[in-house]
């Protein structure tokens, strides 16, 4: 869940540092939040990969299985189906919209290029789960690089440069 969350978290402040204006005070602020997030994420990954390694296969199983319906929940969760309903909307053409829409698709994209190869790096893209994930679009991106491996020096680094 640790992976999940923080990827998202990842994602949410990725989208934000993308949509707003270069030099801007917020752009900062979310710049320095993206690093410690990044540490959050680095710190999970390398407790959760050794950890893991000491669990049984039945234990890793239920782990993984775990994840997958976790990343399902947050695929879904800002979903306002309710709302769909309430105005008598149909619920899944509305469903297949809302996800199609330029700045969800960003988002979702984001925090499963974060998500899939910190999960397939601790060893949670089981055999089991994988066809799963592959319904849902998400094995594209295990691939990628992982976030086990931090650059502490790019980290903290000021934020800007030299004081003049």
């Amino acid at each position: 869940m640790q992976l999940i969350i923080e990827g998202l978290a990842l994602s949410a402040f990725t989208t934000m540092k993308a949509t707003t204006p270069k030099g801007e005070l917020l752009n900062d602020v979310v710049e320095l939040v993206l690093r410690d997030e990044a540490r959050h994420v680095t710190f999970g990954i390398n407790y959760l990969e050794e950890h893991l390694k000491n669990l049984s296969e039945a234990e890793r199983e239920e782990r993984a299985r775990f994840a997958y319906e976790a990343c399902v929940v947050a695929r879904e969760r800002m979903i306002p189906k309710d709302v769909f309903h309430h105005w008598g909307w149909n619920v899944e053409e509305a469903r297949r919209i809302y996800l199609e829409g330029e700045f969800r698709q960003m988002f979702r994209n984001l925090m499963f290029m974060r998500v899939m190869p910190n999960l397939r790096r601790i060893g949670l893209l089981t055999d089991s789960v994988r066809p799963l994930f592959e319904q849902l679009g998400m094995l594209d991106y295990e691939n990628l690089k992982d976030d086990g491996d931090i650059d502490w020096a790019e980290l903290s680094r000021p934020l800007f440069g030299a004081a003049g």
